[in-house]
């Protein structure tokens, strides 16, 4: 009996020093280099590619529509609601601009980030402070599935869109004046065909330029 219990407590104690251990590394992991985007999740690397404009011309200096992007622009910062027609013509203004079309996935009805998004946030976070694209303002586009009202669709696309800028605000030390944040509600889903599919539940990226 006395060698049972010697045993066990061995063991206990060989288990809080593996345990101890695990931890200890798992620290000093966090404290290094930024992890490896998890399995299905865009990287740092491949999302400032993506939105790193193109040829000799930076983004919107080009674009016909630079004073409408402009006014949207002030409008989103300040908090007054885009409008309808605005919003139609904000998405074929960017239609050729760099953009990155990756998920940030909803909690169904709610403007709550799902956990499995972080790795999408944490992302796209370190990739709008990387240096190329300094300077850069964006477009986060707000979109729903087809479940409910297109009414309190489009209420919530919106405040998905601000969820993701003030989050991006407030972790990853970017402004509001980077920001135009716009609701689409149901209106262009990513799966068209599965109109009630959680990847349509998302926010789209778009480098608008300096």
């Amino acid at each position: 009996m006395f060698a049972t219990n010697i045993n066990r407590s061995a063991m206990t104690a060989f288990g809080v020093a593996a345990c101890a251990l695990l931890l200890t590394a798992g620290a000093a992991v966090s404290q290094s280099a930024a992890p490896p985007a998890a399995a299905g999740a865009p990287s740092e690397a491949s999302i400032v590619e993506a939105l790193k404009s193109k040829g000799a011309t930076r983004g919107v200096a080009n674009n016909p529509d630079t004073a409408l992007i402009a006014a949207l622009k002030q409008k989103s910062t300040r908090g007054i609601a885009i409008s309808p027609e605005e919003r139609g013509k904000l998405a074929d203004a960017v239609k050729d601009l760099p953009d990155q079309d990756m998920e940030i996935l909803f909690e169904l009805n709610s403007a709550e980030i799902s956990p499995k998004a972080r790795p999408n946030i944490d992302a796209l976070g370190r990739a709008l402070q990387n240096a190329q694209l300094k300077g850069s303002s964006f477009l986060l586009a707000g979109h729903t599935d087809a479940s409910g009202s297109s009414k309190l669709n489009q209420t919530l696309s919106e405040r998905r869109a601000q969820t993701v800028r003030q989050l991006l605000i407030d972790e990853f030390k970017l402004t509001n004046e980077q920001f135009i944040a716009v609701g689409y509600g149901p209106e262009r889903l990513k799966d068209s065909k599965n109109p009630f599919a959680s990847e349509n539940r998302r926010v789209q990226v778009v480098n608008l330029g300096e």
